[in-house]
Formats: structure tokens, C-alpha cells, sequence
């Protein structure tokens, strides 16, 4: 008796379901299949996903080791900058095409955060996908244009940073701001113009969100790098760049487990993040982003002849005065300078009128074409290569081809400038 009923239930269930049932066997059904096909987020059931390895929170000295063993700049041989199409995107796999148009659903708050909100005052939230993956959205004006521009900049030309996305987002159930209010859930403008985030690896601390500073980039082993790293965020006017918006991080393909089975990083890198605040200059509180004018009006050098440039400090800043070495934060090597030049010289023009066309630079005010905003960032290039103008001699150099320790002048301004 037993095994007739035993092959009576194997018979129904080899029996082919119709349609409906098929989608329901999948935990959709055919309403649900018709709302995704016309542009509504589904969120499909959660799935058990294998246990990923994860560094978590390492101790003081392992962190301090990880910052002695730091990359912070990819072999100019390993670069191929001159096939990047920035109509594309810089990134050898790209995710979401520049204004593809991405469904998702709204995340609320309490569950997209340990702390119930977003930390941060830039405008975020997160989001997830018909396939139950999260994203972080940024949404806004200026600021989220320099950080598509600053990460595209510095990814070509070999540096390491976060991946940005520049889409266009449909979310049915999103409130109309959401990062203030969850008050108008529907509201969103569907089609609006936002970046997705999109994290390279995973940031090294001992204390959540602790980061690195620049006035720290001494413990690093790659000098000439560091300089030119710094140089580079002074270049871009990145002036946010407290502790928090750079890391030492382990990107997700150089995490292994160690001798012990703990979570380790094979390579780790120094991550440049959140420069939503650059490709401008001065302002009341704090400066301003992508901004034409403002960017137009920075200077490169504040002292050509000692290689010491120029940045509009805030009190966002960890680039300013002098380091715990004696070190002017803001003065450069001649192989620093030589690097710098070295690779912002891989961009053409046409590929930058390419990336800052993607960025939505045309669209900020006071509006510049892409062309414009190209030949001001070559302009920018060119006062690297000739601190010194047309006065500039072919064997000029920096005072130093590593800035070494105790070489600061008096600051003659609060912020250690010079003029």
C-alpha cells in the first residue's frame, strides 16, 4: 500500500505544471511576472549564498601593518588608457552602462543600516534589484558629478578607488527625497539622474570608519607615490578628505583565509573615497563642487619654485600644515611631480570631453560644455609640467626628488601656505 502511494506522489509531481504554477514554483507569478515587465522591482526570495570571507574589524598593530605593506598605484605598464572609451566607462566590466535605466526597490532605513539612517550628509540611500542584490544610490547635484569625475580620472591613470555608475533609476516605492524623509513613499521621479556605488573591496580598520589621513600617508612604503597621491587629490581641489573618505582597503579578489582559517589580505591598496567635493574651490562653509569657475580660479602651485601646491583648506581636511615628520603636506618630489604627469598625460582631450560628458558636468551651473571643462583640466596638466609658465626652464626641477623629513618652511599662513 505504501509504495502505491509512494508512486502515486511521484507521478503528480513529474507531471508538467502549467504556466502560472511554473511561476509560482519560482516565487513568482504571473501578475508579478506582467508588474516586472512593465518596469516595477520584484524582489525575488532570499536565496542561502555560500558564506563569503570577510576581514571585519582587524586590531591596532594589524592595521598598522596592512598600512606598511600599501599599494597605491597600478604599474603604468599594466594600463591601457588610451583604449578606455569613457562613452562606455573606465572599468574593464561594467555594471550598468551611463544612463542605462536601473529598476530597484526601496531599502528602508532600519534595515539598510546598522545605526537606522545613513551616516554622511551627502543624499543616499539603498536599493535593491529584482535579484535581491543591494546597491547604495547617491542622488543630487555637483557633488555626485565630481565623484563620477574624480573616480574615472583616477582609475584610468592607475590610482584606486570605488566604482561609479551614472544611471538613470526607476523605483516605484522610493520616498521623493529619501535620504531626509521616508514620509511620501511613490514619489520618486522615475528616470531620475543618479550614481550607483559600487565598492572595489572591503576598507582595513581597528574602529569602524576610522580610514586614513593624509597627514598619515608617511607610514606609507611608496613615498614617491604618496606625494603624487596627495598631489593628485590637491590637483582635483578634493578638499573633504578627512580620515574617513580614504582607506586602506582589500580589494574582494585578494582576501584569502590565512594559516589560522582568519580572513586575510593578500594586496592591500590605498582607496581614494567620497570626492564629491572637487573640481571646485572656495567657499563660505565648505568649497564648492564642480563648479567651472571656481575650479578655473584655483591655483596648481601656491610655491612653483619649492614644488608646493595648492589647496582651498577646509575643516574637512587631514591635507594641511605640517605631518608628524616636519613634512609640508602640500610640497611634492620632482619624481612625484614626474608621475603626476606621467599619467594624467595618458588622457587625451577627446577622451576627457568623453568622461566629463558622462560625468554631467555640462549640466551644473554655471554651464560649461564638456569641451571647456577638457581643456581646463589639460590647462591644469600643463601648470604641472611648467610651475613656472613660459618662464619655466627645460631643466627645471623640485627642490627634492623625495620630499625627506623636517624639510617645512615656517607656515606663513594659518594653513601652512605660502604665498
Amino acid at each position: 500500500m505504501k509504495k502505491t502511494i509512494i508512486l502515486a506522489v511521484l507521478a503528480v509531481l513529474a507531471r508538467p505544471a502549467p504556466a502560472a504554477a511554473q511561476f509560482e514554483l519560482e516565487g513568482l507569478n504571473a501578475a508579478d511576472l506582467r508588474v516586472m515587465q512593465a518596469g516595477a522591482a520584484v524582489p525575488l526570495p532570499a536565496r542561502a549564498a555560500a558564506e563569503k570571507l570577510k576581514l571585519g574589524i582587524v586590531s591596532k598593530a594589524e592595521r598598522d601593518e596592512y598600512v606598511t605593506k600599501a599599494s597605491l598605484w597600478r604599474p603604468e605598464s599594466s594600463l591601457n588608457v588610451a583604449a578606455i572609451d569613457f562613452k562606455i566607462g573606465p572599468y574593464e566590466k561594467m555594471k550598468y552602462a551611463p544612463e542605462e535605466l536601473v529598476t530597484c526597490s526601496y531599502v528602508p532605513m532600519k534595515e539598510a543600516y546598522e545605526a537606522g539612517k545613513p551616516n554622511g550628509m551627502s543624499p543616499k540611500f539603498k536599493c535593491r534589484d529584482a535579484k535581491g542584490r543591494e546597491f547604495k544610490v547617491k542622488y543630487g547635484g555637483g557633488e555626485v558629478m565630481a565623484e563620477v569625475a574624480s573616480s574615472w580620472v583616477l582609475t584610468a591613470i592607475g590610482a584606486y578607488a570605488d566604482r561609479m555608475y551614472p544611471v538613470r533609476l526607476n523605483c516605484p516605492d522610493c520616498p521623493s527625497d529619501p535620504f531626509r524623509s521616508e514620509k511620501d513613499p511613490g514619489a520618486w521621479k522615475q528616470g531620475q539622474q543618479v550614481t550607483i556605488e559600487d565598492k572595489i573591496g572591503e576598507r582595513i580598520e581597528f574602529k569602524p570608519n576610522t580610514g586614513i589621513g593624509f597627514d598619515e600617508f608617511h607610514n606609507l612604503p611608496d613615498r614617491v607615490g604618496a606625494e603624487a597621491l596627495a598631489g593628485m587629490a590637491q590637483f582635483l581641489a578634493n578638499s573633504d578628505n578627512k580620515a574617513p573618505n580614504q582607506a586602506i582597503a582589500c580589494q574582494k579578489h585578494d582576501v584569502a583565509a590565512g594559516a589560522s582559517g582568519k580572513a586575510v589580505c593578500n594586496n592591500p591598496v590605498v582607496l581614494l573615497q567620497d570626492m564629491g567635493i572637487s573640481f571646485g574651490g572656495r567657499g563660505l562653509y565648505h568649497n564648492s563642487r564642480m563648479n567651472f569657475k571656481k575650479w578655473a580660479k584655483e591655483k596648481v602651485w601656491d610655491d612653483p619654485r619649492a614644488c608646493i601646491m595648492h589647496l582651498n583648506s577646509t575643516h574637512t581636511s587631514s591635507l594641511t600644515g605640517i605631518d608628524s615628520t616636519g613634512r609640508d603636506l602640500h610640497q611634492i618630489g620632482e619624481k612625484a611631480r614626474q608621475l603626476m604627469i606621467s599619467r594624467l598625460s595618458l588622457l587625451s582631450r577627446a577622451q576627457l570631453i568623453d568622461l566629463f560628458t558622462a560625468a554631467r558636468a555640462p549640466l551644473r551651473e554655471p554651464y560649461h560644455t564638456a569641451e571647456e571643462w577638457a581643456d581646463l583640466f589639460l590647462g591644469k596638466v600643463e601648470k604641472l609640467r611648467k610651475p613656472l609658465g613660459d618662464k619655466t626652464k627645460p631643466d627645471f626641477a623640485c627642490p627634492y626628488e623625495v620630499v625627506p623629513p623636517n624639510s617645512a618652511k615656517p607656515p606663513q599662513d594659518p594653513f601652512g601656505h605660502y604665498n
